[in-house]
């Protein structure tokens, strides 16, 4: 049975007419007629009455009319999931955590609006820890994280590389270096993140001699505005750097090489289907030369 043979019985069902019917289908009235025989014969049943005046349906004709209707109605939903699959029209679930978010979105929100405004872009702001479930179980479509992640269910496309500085009040012993080694920052006490957060972990793996009890900050702009009111030092990514109002209470020293880095990247489910949304996300992103 194929689908040809299908449309060739609802058009001469409909126009109960060889001749008409194979109009109706651009082909030939023998071409049309080979095919509803092959109907037939893998359905083993007629469909048709034929007389010399008019096509009639047989009782078994009567039942599958509106049978075979119904597949090509499923067909046509088919293709329009095909369609919704490669759309950018519709909700898009983006979760990011908390150290990228403030920091990313405010420039990566307005290219995607320009470039794709159809895009229902939600966001959920949260851990890793918390993220990965919610990408695992479809809560959220995509992440933007920080590398590694080495779950084999998810596909990931790296977006930038972020440096790490030291952040220093003015006029703090270390504020006179140009640069700095991670060895050298340990006994000046520097503030980090709650334990949860993965940039804590990564500033405690590039400098291994910090003492880690001292963590108990939500927030990467907690920990800025504490440094600038000249209560000890921390270590930044350089994007919480960037337009920053509180620039003339804080100084800056970048790591000796090799410098201490994290890589952000946008994590996906294998199976995720809407793949033009996630690759203009991606770009939006690239596009930003972070």
């Amino acid at each position: 049975m194929k689908l040809n043979e299908l449309r060739y019985f609802i058009a001469v069902a409909e126009e109960r007419h060889f001749g008409r019917a194979a109009q109706k289908c651009f082909i030939s009235q023998p071409a049309l007629s080979i095919g509803i025989k092959n109907l037939e014969a893998s359905m083993e049943v007629s469909l048709f009455e034929r007389t010399t005046n008019e096509v009639l349906l047989t009782p078994e004709g009567e039942k599958a009319l509106p049978k075979a209707r119904r597949i090509f109605e499923l067909v046509d939903e088919l293709f329009t999931l095909s369609h919704e699959s490669n759309s950018m029209e519709g909700r898009f679930n983006l979760g990011v955590i908390f150290t990228i978010a403030p920091y990313l979105l405010p420039r990566m929100i307005p290219v995607l609006r320009k470039n794709a405004p159809e895009i229902q872009l939600h966001i959920y702001e949260n851990m890793t820890d918390s993220l990965l479930p919610m990408l695992k179980t479809g809560e959220i479509d995509a992440a933007i994280l920080a590398l590694p992640i080495s779950d084999p269910t998810f596909e990931v496309i790296e977006l930038y590389e972020e440096p790490f500085y030291v952040v220093t009040p003015k006029g703090h012993p270390l504020a006179e270096k140009e640069i700095i080694s991670p060895e050298e920052i340990h006994e000046y006490d520097p503030l980090l993140l709650n334990i949860g957060h993965c940039f804590r972990d990564q500033v405690l793996d590039s400098c291994k001699e910090i003492n880690a009890t001292n963590s108990h900050h939500h927030s990467l702009e907690t920990i800025r505005n504490i440094v600038a009111a000249g209560h000890q030092i921390s270590v930044l990514p350089k994007y919480a750097l960037m337009d920053d109002h509180l620039s003339e209470l804080l100084h800056y020293i970048p790591f000796t090489e090799p410098v201490p880095t994290r890589k952000v990247a946008l994590i996906y489910r294998k199976e995720f289907t809407q793949m033009r949304k996630i690759e203009m996300i991606a770009k939006c992103i690239l596009d930003l030369k972070l």
